[in-house]
């Protein structure tokens, strides 16, 4: 990769630079004064230096700066002797080291055409400034502010610096340099957003000079940092240039630099900048004070880039400026919008710090404020009900909360009529909020600031404490109340109200606010009056969001507190199990075998069709769930269960018709001669039944598998699912197990483009089966997913399950057909095994079966059926009781009065369709199977060795879950992303998943992976 270092604001790289030294020039001073002889020179242009990169021969390279001045300049010296510093107290921070001369000096002087230019040679840095790439990962901006935090802390002990002329980008003279260029800003929004940013610096001027000081580099903007991929594709920073602006200031500039020129080209602007803020205070804490001057210096830095740079534009053009400020500008423009106060709570929970010992004793005396002005304020008679509106509320269950009359009917059946008022409370999340997950900007927000009371229509409410109006509200906007009680002066937010008092009104305690404004029919809520608590009334006029996502709870826990008291409602909310609570239980209790998706999982509380929604209100689309396999919380399937549930249920020794009706209906999806059937609860149990059947009825012991396969979790069938056996903890194949490779077309031997593929990998299977029944061990049985699920979703090659079949039964085994996961209309027909022509001796069922309950199924001949019956009893207490087979009846039901099997065709080849042109932009994707709504994506780095993207496939899980997407990669090398979603997938779906995929795929870290 390539470099430039550059001088002066954000290491511009402006051509046209003059009295420059000639090349013949620059090659003598570098042979002659370093010692480098033969190098190439590389221009790389500089707004007031001339920079150039030399290569030698054996692919050396080094940085050459030529500066127009005398060798002894104070400039010169000053940045010199910083590099000098840094490298002997921060010796592996990536910076310039300077390269001496012969005579052991770290410049070199030479006159030209009468001028004095000082020649200086550094280390080259390999990497790209952070401007040049498109994304800047979290963990990026991390490391820019740790690597900003140990420059802070390396130059800690420099002196200040003596006689250095000040500058145009000196933080301490923000204010005058804004003024001074102000006048060439024509767009009078841009005006207001510098104007706003630039009173927050005023503010700020009285604290600065309390902050702690130091030198700093002062111009860690976006084109002089670097970064470079490492060996596993991940973005490290590389390198810290141009130390040509450094200056003895305050030490909380630094980082307020780093962070503000982090949020330019953001979504999310503030988060950026709270990783930057989070990894310098991780290496240097910061005073409390620090951190609320952060975001104010940090947006006034960003005034200076754009108002200088726009005016250098307006009086001579240039590329860079026009660029530098189409990019500043709508940064500029968010920031503005962002509270300060939100900022520094941000960045306090980003470091892991509390409230400030300030903020917790004010919060101590609202508290006695509130609950003061609760006992003596305006009555409230009866208190408010608690209403429940959380994503696992019961209130959801059979209600679609899409349906905004519906929900409020239900909300007006619990308030009587709403002869009671009902209450929510403050940062509770709400399932009406809800959306699907996102990152960053894109999180829905669905927690709630403040406490809502939910009223009667038109239904007057009085102020419970006194206070002055300093907003009326209005639509969108909330009428401000400024209150002073006990010496304690704090602010209250009121939305939903018409009618209210004019601004400057006073409000005695127990005096009409105004009453409920109406609310249109598409409100859920009905009229609902928010009511929040502010300690500035800066927050409490800005205005405050009436909610926020889910990852800003904790900040605005910091900032604004309980309302409930206020009122009237003293009623905790029921705790329920939060995701470190039910993480926390599982480490405790569940066994570390069992182990969970995700690094980070979320807590699922509900699902419904296709998609989950977690304790926030947040949901994801399901791509891997063959369990629900009509979807989630299917009501037809839950009515079944319920209506059994009320009537009977116990064990299948006694009889009772939903057995024969639910038998009846199974088998008749099943070719001749599969008609007995054996009703279990899992699908490890029924191929653990299959493989005791098969062996009881041959005598055999012996059975033949698919490498790679996976057929459960019991002691006997572990032993015939290499993807256990050969795993991690695996103990490798019992003896009785006979392996035979793998037909993947992808990967093995015979591709896709060998249209016998199929037979010849049958040929190779039997060979197996011949070569251990003239062993003396003769097999009972060849298991076989009708499409390899676990083993990396290979679907199999036409004729290959003919061929293997033909060969097990010419030596008297048994053909077992395991369908758990593929089965019940998946692949399109109701059985996978139907679409490579054959009928298996036996065949297993499982996950699909019950939608989510524990059903599953043996199913075989009469013949051998009768065979197995020897006489010992074969029982099985919940296999086959009545409410499962009601379930498993409602299931058949909906597969077939749905077109279930039929969506899965089109669904499924639309999905392997949109997949496949994916690939096409999407190196990192080696390869697409499917059929049906089976499908697997196989992720490689690299296209012609297929070496296994294993590390970026759960890169890709856990990227994707961010988007709210489910998937989890299986296969040999657990590089194949699964997808088996519930069979209600639709178009839609299909389009949404692709395109987070392509999205994420997009990414720096997984687009630098991909192998040349």
């Amino acid at each position: 990769m390539t470099s430039a270092t550059t001088t002066g604001q954000d290491g511009t790289t402006i051509p046209g630079h003059t009295g420059q030294l000639p090349g013949s020039l620059l090659d003598h001073v570098l042979r002659q004064s370093f010692g480098l002889q033969g190098y190439v020179q590389h221009p790389l242009g500089g707004e007031v230096d001339q920079n150039v990169r030399i290569t030698g021969d054996d692919g050396t390279r080094y940085f050459v700066r030529v500066t127009r001045a005398e060798p002894d300049s104070v400039d010169v010296l000053w940045q010199n002797s910083l590099l000098q510093h840094l490298a002997a107290t921060v010796p592996d921070l990536p910076v310039p080291r300077l390269v001496p001369t012969r005579e052991g000096k770290y410049l070199a002087g030479v006159v030209h055409e009468g001028r004095t230019h000082v020649v200086r040679v550094m280390s080259w840095l390999e990497g790209r400034v952070l401007a040049e790439l498109d994304d800047h990962p979290t963990a990026l901006l991390r490391q820019l502010g740790e690597a900003a935090g140990r420059l802070s802390l390396g130059l800690s002990s420099m002196e200040p610096p003596v006689g250095l002329e000040p500058h145009d980008w000196d933080m301490r003279r923000a204010a005058e340099i804004v003024e001074a260029s102000l006048h060439a800003v024509q767009d009078a929004d841009r005006r207001e957003s510098v104007r706003t940013i630039m009173g927050w610096y005023d503010d700020l001027l009285p604290a600065l000079d309390r902050l702690p000081r130091s030198v700093l580099h002062q111009d860690l903007n976006d084109a002089n940092v670097m970064a470079d991929a490492d060996e596993d594709g991940m973005l490290r920073i590389s390198g810290i240039v141009d130390l040509g602006d450094s200056l003895y200031g305050v030490r909380a500039a630094e980082v307020a630099i780093a962070a503000g020129y982090a949020m330019v080209r953001k979504a999310d602007p503030l988060a950026a900048a709270a990783e930057v803020v989070a990894g310098f205070h991780s290496v240097l804490p910061l005073t409390a004070e620090e951190l609320a001057a952060v975001y104010p210096l940090a947006a006034a830095r960003l005034c200076m880039n754009a108002v200088t740079w726009t005016r250098r534009v307006a009086e001579s053009d240039t590329p860079y400026g026009r660029t530098r400020v189409q990019h500043t500008w709508p940064a500029i423009a968010q920031v503005a919008e962002v509270c300060p106060d939100v900022a520094e709570a941000t960045f306090r929970v980003a470091c892991g710090l509390p409230r400030t010992p300030e903020q917790e004793g004010l919060e101590e005396v609202l508290a006695e404020v509130l609950a003061k002005a609760a006992r003596d304020g305006a009555p409230h008679t009866p208190a408010p009900r608690l209403l429940d509106l959380r994503p696992a509320s019961d209130l959801y269950d059979d209600v679609d909360w899409h349906d905004a009359r519906a929900v409020r009917a239900r909300i007006d059946d619990a308030l009587d009529g709403r002869r009671r008022r009902g209450y929510l409370p403050h940062l509770g999340a709400s399932l009406l909020l809800g959306g699907r997950r996102r990152p960053g900007a894109g999180e829905p927000a669905t927690v709630q600031v403040g406490g809502s009371v939910i009223v009667a229509d038109a239904e007057e409410v009085a102020s419970p404490l006194s206070g002055v109006v300093e907003a009326q509200g209005g639509p969108g906007m909330p009428l401000v109340l400024r209150h002073a009680v006990q010496g304690v002066e704090f602010w209250t937010c009121w939305w939903g109200l018409d009618g209210s008092p004019p601004v400057a009104a006073r409000v005695p305690a127990g005096a009409p606010l105004g009453r409920a404004g109406a609310s249109d029919e598409t409100d859920p809520l009905g009229p609902c009056i928010q009511v929040q608590v502010h300690r500035t009334a800066r927050m409490a006029t800005w205005p405050p969001p009436r909610a926020v996502p889910p990852s800003a709870r904790q900040v605005w826990s910091h900032l604004s507190p309980d309302p409930a008291r206020l009122l009237g409602f003293t009623e905790s909310p029921a705790a329920v199990p939060t995701i470190d609570d039910v993480v926390s239980v599982r480490r405790r209790h569940i066994a570390r075998s069992q182990r969970n998706y995700y690094r980070d999982p979320m807590n699922l509380v509900r699902g419904r069709g296709v998609w989950f929604h977690d304790e926030d209100g947040l949901a994801y689309l399901d791509s891997l769930n063959n369990v629900t396999h009509v979807g989630h919380a299917e009501p037809r399937v839950t009515a079944a269960a319920t209506r059994q549930l009320r009537k009977l249920n116990t064990n299948s020794r006694f009889v009772y018709p939903q057995i024969a009706s639910y038998v009846q209906k199974l088998v008749a999806t099943l070719p001749d001669p599969l008609e007995v059937v054996f009703l279990v609860c899992t699908g490890s149990e029924a191929n653990d039944l299959a493989l005791r059947i098969a062996r009881q009825v041959t005598g055999r012991q012996h059975i033949v598998n698919i490498d790679g396969a996976y057929h459960g979790n019991t002691g006997v069938v572990t032993g015939i699912s290499p993807n256990r056996y050969k795993g991690p903890g695996g103990a490798g194949a019992p003896p009785t197990t006979h392996e035979v490779v793998i037909p993947d077309r992808y990967r093995g031997t015979y591709g896709y483009d060998d249209a016998d593929a199929g037979a010849k990998y049958a040929r190779d299977a039997a060979a197996v089966i011949e070569r251990i029944a003239a062993d003396g061990r003769p097999p009972a049985a060849f298991i076989a997913e009708s499409l390899m699920g676990s083993g990396g979703n290979i679907v199999f090659p036409d004729g290959y399950l003919d061929g293997v079949f033909t060969a097990a039964r010419r030596a008297g085994a048994l053909c077992i057909s395991d369908e758990v996961q593929v089965g019940v209309g998946r692949l399109g027909p109701w059985w996978g095994f139907e679409l490579q022509g054959v009928v298996p001796d036996i065949v297993t069922m499982g996950k699909p079966l019950g939608n989510g309950h524990p059903l599953a199924a043996v199913v075989t001949s009469r013949e051998i059926a009768d065979a197995f019956d020897t006489g010992m009893k074969y029982f099985n207490t919940f296999g086959g009781n009545p409410v499962s087979c009601a379930i498993g009846e409602a299931v058949l039901d909906i597969v077939e009065q749905d077109g279930l099997r039929e969506n899965a065709v089109s669904v499924g080849g639309y999905f392997a369709q949109s997949l496949r042109e994916l690939q096409r932009r999407q190196p990192l994707i080696g390869d697409v199977r499917a059929q049906g709504l089976y499908l697997g994506v196989e992720l490689v780095r690299n296209r012609t060795t297929k070496t296994p993207a294993t590390e970026q496939a759960f890169m890709v899980t856990e990227l994707m879950k961010e988007r709210g997407v489910i998937v989890f990669p299986n296969g040999v090398h657990d590089n194949v992303l699964k997808i088996k979603p519930p069979m209600t997938f639709r178009r839609e779906h299909v389009d949404l998943y692709v395109d987070a995929l392509d999205e994420v795929l997009s990414l720096p870290e997984l687009r630098s992976a991909v192998q040349p």
